[in-house]
């Protein structure tokens, strides 16, 4: 029989797994209806990252597939939060559980938050090895897929377990914060929208708790690397695979940043409604400013597109003018519903993923 400890940890992972799986219901149906058969292709393609780097020298190899690992084990990351509420930290820190239960009780856990990303790399491995292409091992495309998922897992279970070690907040710090809060608004107030905007909307990013500017960063930093994979890797990397994921990053990062600030400016419209200030302007300075990460992939990737030519044709072009486009539409549009707002983050990443595979080919 399960320690209750083990009991009580995997009760808060599938309480959180079936909230996050409620917030996401409406957006899985849309992204099947708009991409309808092109889920079984982004499907096929879950494990081939892992698979072209088993298909290279082991030197390579190796390197390859431990990046890869642990790049998948980022998720586990943002969704700590939620499968380990704050208010449980201070008393879970507190218990006299031994490491070795604690370490437990984060692998299996992170075996729950794994288990989707398993059924699509099994998925995946059947789709390929079932049309037994020319570049692939099935020995080695199996183990290097295996070992990358073992790798994800792993390093998922180490972060869970780091996050219920952290010892219980001091009943200082929140007299201290709200003391340098005051300060920090006073200095604000003087130096202008400038320090307000860092103040109200950049720094909330960043506190503990939260996890939008971390991940804004992750898909800022993917985005540019399958920008890269898509105009400049090696001829044995699929230029379609870069193609479809630079356009679903690239709008995934438009929505967030924007999601965000919108949530951020519904906050703070009470608080700042006697303030005096015209808060509207910094509102949308806000929202304005928080287009920059999706705007630096978007110069990045036509810079790189101009010097290797692939912008020429007809649907480099449209490519362009749509990229150009999914910013202020996505921004400049009111919220409607959010089952209307996922249908025209689908439709962007449709209509993005479709040219960018033309322009690929």
């Amino acid at each position: 029989m399960a320690h209750p400890y083990i009991r009580f940890r995997i009760l808060l992972a599938r309480h959180a797994v079936a909230q996050l799986a409620l917030r996401l219901r409406s957006s899985a149906e849309i992204a099947a209806l708009l991409l309808g058969p092109a889920t079984v292709g982004l499907v096929a393609f879950a494990a081939m990252p892992a698979m072209l780097a088993a298909s290279r020298p082991w030197t390579l190899a190796l390197p390859l597939l431990l990046l890869h690992g642990l790049a998948m084990g980022l998720p586990f990351l943002l969704l700590r939060s939620q499968v380990l509420p704050a208010h449980t930290l201070p008393w879970l820190a507190g218990l006299p559980v031994a490491p070795r239960l604690q370490l437990q009780a984060a692998m299996l856990v992170a075996a729950l938050l794994a288990a989707p990303l398993g059924l699509a790399y099994a998925a995946s491995l059947a789709i390929w090895l079932g049309q037994h292409p020319d570049w692939i091992s099935p020995a080695r495309a199996a183990g290097g897929t295996v070992f990358s998922f073992l790798l994800s897992w792993s390093s998922g279970a180490w972060l869970l377990a780091r996050a219920a070690r952290i010892p219980a907040p001091s009943r200082r710090a929140p007299a201290l914060q709200a003391a340098t809060g005051q300060t920090g608004w006073e200095t604000g107030t003087a130096a202008g929208h400038g320090m307000l905007w860092r103040r109200l909307f950049w720094l909330p990013l960043w506190r503990t708790g939260s996890h939008a500017g971390p991940r804004q960063a992750a898909l800022l930093a993917a985005g540019l690397g399958a920008m890269l994979v898509w105009m400049l890797g090696p001829p044995w990397l699929p230029r379609v695979a870069g193609a479809i994921a630079v356009s679903i990053l690239f709008v995934l990062l438009v929505h967030d940043a924007d999601t965000t600030v919108r949530t951020q400016v519904a906050r703070l419209a009470p608080v700042t409604a006697g303030w005096p200030l015209r808060f509207t302007r910094l509102a949308w300075g806000a929202r304005a400013a928080a287009q920059a990460p999706a705007l630096l992939v978007l110069a990045v990737l036509s810079a790189t597109g101009f010097m290797v030519h692939a912008w020429h044709g007809g649907a480099g072009k449209l490519y362009l003018a749509l990229a150009c486009l999914t910013p202020p539409l996505l921004a400049a549009t009111p919220p409607f519903t959010p089952r209307g707002r996922m249908a025209l983050v689908g439709l962007a990443i449709m209509l993005l993923c479709a040219v960018g595979s033309k322009v690929a080919n």
